[in-house]
């Protein structure tokens, strides 16, 4: 990876970004673990990765949005921060139920009304007793409820390809998995662009494959 000919392609844009952004893809290039991942694109790819993420008035922050080795990855921090981008008023409420938790939900004139009880914050918080996700999600848009179960998050899960990050930090995951819903079914507009860069660390076709699996039943009769 030339640094100078990566630098000269952003040129156009903030300099210090554009500088973290470098030493960023510099600092990958040199790690055994991430090296690959750079030897096999080239500077006009990775440019045009800046580019699509800038785009979103969003910058690479190498927390939030990073660069793996199935491309760009935005966690749920990012995704709220996008949402904030556009609707600076937005409430955004994001969680996860453990198996002890207790959690009512109800809507009454088109508003949203919720009430989690956290039974035992102290607990050990084991991975297996994730059984809910949710957000809540109020802005001049309107306010919407959306929520996975276990066995949703699981299929999620299975359609990844970087399970080794679930593993490693599955809570996290969950959240970016119930934020992602979100976004895509309420303000599918304004993430449209995200959500087909990030939907590339997700076999989608081993998604329609398992759907088809799951509806095989019906054609029984045929």
């Amino acid at each position: 990876m030339d640094k100078k000919v990566l630098t000269n392609l952003l040129s156009e844009y903030d300099n210090i970004d554009v500088e973290r952004f470098v030493s960023y893809i510099y600092r990958l290039s040199k790690d055994p673990k991430t090296k690959s991942i750079i030897d096999r694109t080239t500077e006009d790819n990775l440019a045009n990765l800046y580019k699509r993420v800038n785009q979103e008035w969003l910058s690479f922050d190498w927390i939030h949005i990073t660069l793996q080795s199935t491309w760009v990855s935005y966690d749920y921090v990012a995704l709220k921060n996008k949402m904030l981008n556009v609707y600076p008023e937005s409430v955004i409420d994001i969680n996860i139920v453990y198996s002890w938790d207790e959690i009512v939900f109800s809507k009454k004139d088109w508003k949203i009304k919720y009430e989690h009880k956290i039974s035992d914050p102290f607990w050990t918080q084991k991975d297996e007793d994730i059984i809910w996700a949710y957000t809540v999600i109020k802005n001049k848009r309107w306010e919407f409820l959306t929520t996975l179960n276990k066995d949703e998050l699981i299929k999620h899960r299975k359609t990844a390809k970087t399970d080794f990050i679930w593993k490693a930090r599955y809570k996290e995951m969950c959240l970016k998995t119930i934020m992602k819903k979100a976004c895509k079914l309420h303000f599918w507009d304004i993430f449209t662009k995200i959500e087909e860069m990030d939907n590339e660390n997700y076999n989608l076709e081993k998604e329609i494959i398992d759907e088809e699996k799951v509806l095989s039943w019906f054609k029984k009769d045929e």
